[in-house]
C-alpha cells in the first residue's frame, strides 16, 4: 500500500541520514586531528567551498539582488548557524565525534521535553 511504501522510504531515509552523518563525523574528525591546520583554517576552507557553490546560485536565482528577502532576523539566524558549525568543529577537534553525537542527541531530547512542557495542551 501507499502508506507502507511511504513508511519504508522514511525508514531508509533516516537510516541513510544516520550513516552519512556518522561517516562525515568520523571523516571530519580524522581531517581535523591529522593536520597542523587550526580549526579556524579548516572552517575558512569549508566556507570558501560553500561560497563557491551558493553565491553563484543566489546570483542565478536573483541577478539584480542576490540577498532579496534577507532581514536582520535572517542574518541573525544565518550567523547562529555559522556559530553552530564552529562549535561542532571545536568539539570534534578537542573532544571527539562521540561527544558531538552525544550532545546532539541530548539536545534533541531536551528540546522535545521542553516543547512538550511549553506547548502541550
Amino acid at each position: 500500500t501507499a502508506a507502507m511504501v511511504s513508511y519504508l522510504v522514511g525508514v531508509v531515509a533516516v537510516t541513510l541520514d544516520s550513516m552519512l552523518s556518522g561517516f562525515a563525523t568520523v571523516y571530519f574528525e580524522m581531517v581535523l586531528k591529522s593536520t597542523t591546520l587550526t580549526v579556524w583554517d579548516r572552517n575558512l576552507q569549508l566556507a570558501v567551498y560553500s561560497m563557491a557553490i551558493y553565491l553563484p546560485w543566489a546570483v542565478y536565482e536573483n541577478p539584480t539582488n542576490p540577498f532579496k528577502g534577507w532581514s536582520l532576523i535572517t542574518l541573525f539566524v544565518s550567523l547562529l548557524g555559522a556559530l553552530g558549525g564552529i562549535l561542532v568543529a571545536m568539539v570534534i577537534k578537542y573532544a571527539d565525534g562521540l561527544a558531538k553525537n552525544l550532545s546532539t542527541a541530548s539536545s534533541i531530547v531536551l528540546t522535545t521535553a521542553a516543547s512538550h512542557v511549553l506547548f502541550s495542551e
